[in-house]
């Protein structure tokens, strides 16, 4: 179980964003996969906003001419502040990217990186641009990072005034929620309806660092199979975690993400 939501708070979630080499076939596959329509654009009028059930979920963007990459998600939370965010993420030890000031009359936009190199983006926004919907099926229900800093909680703490608290921590696995709540010290247990994501000790695995998106569905073992039909491949099977039963795939484009029942 997780948090869900229709408008994210500052802290939150407010975005997930694709950056492909082929916005078709992209939109094809998780058309198919989660039941998206698109409609209109992504919060900073580019690319296609995915919606389910009437609710904006998620973004597709082309690759700029003259890339050529595998696809990939980025994360964006929602900020209270843009000006106060940039020089506590400084101070907090990450730096930013690329930062736009009041991009237009109700939205700043910066990409930035914590202190270990990981990318993540941040929006203040005064309209309805962001996700209208989180922790139900077709949206995002979970954001995990895998990072291999252990000073990543302490960070993401500072900048965002989360709530951490452990759900594992032994010799095999050290993973913890995020929420939004009091900061500071190693935090009381957080209610499974108020996690927002999770943070994964990956320092014996060979995955980079990264955010990735944990998409909701009704039954991830069925989806599995419906994932390689429409040509994407299996990284980890469906398989129970601490947070519901989860499975962690490429699209045919490469990009990885996670499909999750909770």
């Amino acid at each position: 179980m997780s948090a869900q939501f229709s408008v994210p708070q500052a802290g939150a979630p407010c975005w997930f964003d694709l950056t492909t080499p082929d916005l078709e076939a992209s939109s094809a596959f998780y058309s198919a996969l989660l039941g998206w329509e698109f409609s209109g654009t992504g919060p900073m009028g580019m690319g296609s906003a995915a919606v389910r059930d009437g609710a904006r979920v998620a973004g597709l963007s082309p690759q700029p001419e003259g890339q050529s990459a595998p696809a990939f998600w980025t994360l964006y939370f929602r900020i209270g502040d843009f000006e106060d965010f940039m020089e506590g993420l400084e101070s907090a030890g990450g730096r930013p990217l690329m930062a736009i000031p009041e991009f237009d009359e109700d939205a700043s936009v910066a990409l930035a990186v914590d202190p270990a190199g990981t990318a993540f983006g941040v929006l203040e926004y005064a309209d309805a641009r962001g996700m209208g919907a989180y922790g139900v099926p077709g949206a995002v229900g979970w954001a995990e990072l895998f990072t291999k800093d252990a000073a990543a909680v302490d960070f993401y703490r500072t900048v965002f005034g989360w709530r951490v608290s452990a759900l594992s921590q032994t010799e095999e696995q050290d993973y913890r929620a995020f929420g939004l709540g009091a900061a500071g010290g190693e935090d009381s247990p957080l209610p499974a309806e108020a996690r927002l994501g999770g943070i994964l000790d990956a320092s014996a695995l060979e995955v980079p660092a990264h955010w990735e998106a944990h998409f909701v569905v009704q039954d991830v073992d069925a989806a599995a199979e419906r994932v390689v039909e429409l040509g994407g491949d299996v990284l980890a099977a469906p398989h129970d975690s601490l947070h519901g039963r989860v499975g962690r795939f490429v699209d045919p484009q490469h990009a990885a993400f996670t499909l999750v029942t909770l």
